[in-house]
């Protein structure tokens, strides 16, 4: 007879350990969870993103820093940065050297009144009103972040866009977007705006400027703006007492407690302005790499009485229509995208990489979609669209705006900040002033977004009894640098994709080759895994820290082994802004160089 008190009981003491190992697995893989959830949002979220400093924006101060401010540009990153520092100096100058912003800025040119020319190619263009603005005539991609930004600086947003007739300027985020062939399905197909999904404005590099200047002049009284254009700094022991401001023929002094160069591209504080002031700033700081970057601009006005003929699916809506990216993989480094902005504007955008010619015609248009490699992917209502611009030409009366892109670079002020530091205790730079990024990534707004609210978290940390003695700059870069390196890196890594590119000094072009390659395998997954194209999308709209993609379930996926863990562990080390200083081809091949310095 079976003895089933023995067999219970031996049974249970081999089961014993295996449940102890289940149970440790759990535990371990819940921490791991755990651990990782907390991770992100409570040190990565807040270090690599603006997210959380987002809400404090615009918050009433109750010891206002009783001081002037004065800032060097009056262009988008010297709007934000005059809204960020009226809610906290008494007082704001402006300096813009074109006195056009100031006497007409507050309104949109009508389009009527557009002067157009025939160039020497024989193609119609137009002048832009800003002649100091590049990109004038260009549709810009204003991710989530952008737009929270600005509804905090300015609640009455909404209002003040209805008064300017850009009452459909804030539309549901979305990319509508393909990457060399690959078309990724947008995670919120509503049109809803009260639906609480994450929002964007849809406006063009004009009308952006246009509701910054507007909404800065309506409700921050404290603000000025001065017609002129700044020469020099005034140095003062360590600080700066003012700046010099050429008007017409004369020079004058505008003085200040604190300055705020944002003069763009010119670089003038790293070039000149603070070496002149008597500030030994070392000659090696700004790193400097050209993919040779030139595109064309095409506008289309549609009126109201053809919107009911345009063929596009989904009808005649604000915001992206279409866009397809040039592909590394492919060797086209070709882009081309379709939006419709504000006024009933169409934007077509063509170029890439030292694209040998630029398009201006409606003939080298279709030559241009039909050369393309990813030529078969092409939607058939995109030649139906032609079709219809081709149709109304005249009507619609399009031109046509080039722009070849400077170099990108990126001046390191963070390496010289510390106590010893030779910068002065009472400046800092915002937007291109510091990093110039390929504007076919669409970040340059968003990086002055990126500046303005760490300045404003600084400058919150700080009491107006003691702001003047702490040393704002080594503040300012000590948090501005993990939000900002990754957007070096990943346009560095996708720009090196091309021959043609002119790398930093010392790197080859193989550089970050992993993170490129990495970054289009995913790309590729998220096609069918919704996981991953959630976890791209977010990235992408800036919505969430780069390091999303970079987690272990999806780099196994990408890569079921153990280089694509090793794939996930150093990249996202590498995004989360560690002192790693390697390169991951280095360790997967064997490379045993010290890990940190």
């Amino acid at each position: 007879m079976v003895d089933l008190t023995r067999w219970n009981f031996d049974v249970q003491a081999d089961v014993a350990p295996f449940a102890n190992v289940l149970l440790l697995l759990g535990s371990t893989l819940a921490l791991y969870k755990l651990s990782g959830r907390i991770l992100r949002n409570y040190v990565l979220i807040p270090k690599v993103t603006i997210l959380e400093d987002i809400p404090n924006l615009h918050l009433p101060r109750s010891d206002k820093i009783r001081a002037r401010v004065v800032i060097c540009g009056g262009s988008i990153a010297g709007l934000l940065a005059a809204a960020v520092c009226a809610d906290h100096f008494e007082s704001v100058t402006v300096i813009e050297s074109e006195a056009w912003a100031k006497e007409h800025g507050t309104e949109l040119p009508k389009i009527e009144d557009r002067v157009y020319r025939t160039t020497a190619s024989g193609y119609q263009t137009v002048a832009a009103p800003r002649t100091r603005v590049m990109q004038y005539y260009f549709g810009n991609h204003l991710q989530p972040p952008v737009f929270l930004v600005f509804s905090r600086l300015f609640p009455d947003l909404r209002n003040l866009l209805d008064r300017l007739g850009l009452t459909n300027a804030i539309i549901v985020a979305k990319m509508k977007m393909g990457y060399g062939g690959i078309y990724l399905k947008d995670p919120h197909l509503t049109d809803d705006i009260t639906s609480g999904v994450p929002l964007m404005l849809n406006l063009t590099r004009e009308g952006t400027e246009v509701v910054l200047r507007k909404a800065v002049m309506e409700t921050r009284s404290n603000v000025t703006f001065k017609s002129g254009t700044v020469s020099g700094f005034l140095g003062d022991e360590g600080f700066l007492s003012g700046v010099t401001v050429k008007v017409g023929d004369t020079e004058e002094r505008e003085l200040a407690d604190f300055v705020i160069d944002a003069t763009g591209p010119a670089q003038m504080s790293y070039s000149k302005w603070l070496r002149a002031a008597g500030f030994q700033i070392p000659s090696d700081l700004r790193v400097e790499y050209d993919p040779i970057q030139r595109y064309t601009t095409c506008i289309w006005t549609i009126p109201p009485h053809l919107q009911s003929e345009w063929p596009v699916p989904g009808g005649f809506k604000p915001g992206l229509v279409w866009t397809m990216s040039g592909d590394f993989e492919l060797g086209d480094p070709r882009a081309i995208g379709f939006a419709l902005k504000e006024r009933n504007q169409l934007f077509v955008n063509l170029g890439g990489a030292a694209v040998p010619s630029l398009v201006h015609s409606m003939a080298e248009l279709r030559s241009y979609t039909q050369s393309l490699r990813v030529a078969n992917s092409v939607p058939d209502w995109i030649w139906q669209l032609y079709d219809f611009l081709e149709d109304y030409e005249e009507e619609l009366k399009p031109f046509w705006v080039d722009a070849r892109v400077p170099p990108m670079n990126w001046v390191q002020w963070h390496k010289i900040t510390g106590k010893n530091t030779v910068l002065p205790r009472n400046w800092l730079p915002v937007g291109d002033t510091t990093m110039i990024l390929n504007p076919i990534y669409g970040h340059g707004v968003f990086k002055a977004c990126v500046d303005v609210t760490t300045l404003d978290s600084v400058l919150r940390s700080t009491s107006s009894a003691s702001w003047k003695g702490s040393h704002l700059p080594t503040m300012f870069f000590k948090r501005q640098l993990p939000r900002i390196r990754s957007l070096w890196e990943i346009s560095r890594a996708n720009d090196y994709g091309w021959p043609t590119t002119i790398p930093v000094a010392g790197e080859a072009l193989t550089h970050h080759a992993w993170l490129r390659k990495y970054v289009r395998s995913c790309i590729r997954i998220a096609r069918d895994d919704p996981a991953v194209r959630s976890a791209w999308w977010y990235g992408l709209m800036l919505l969430a820290p780069g390091t999303d993609l970079f987690s272990p379930a999806i780099a196994v996926k990408k890569d079921r082994s153990w280089k694509g863990i090793c794939t996930a562990a150093i990249g996202w080390t590498f995004n989360a802004g560690s002192t790693v200083n390697f390169g991951l081809d280095d360790v997967l091949n064997g490379d045993r160089r010290e890990l940190y310095k």
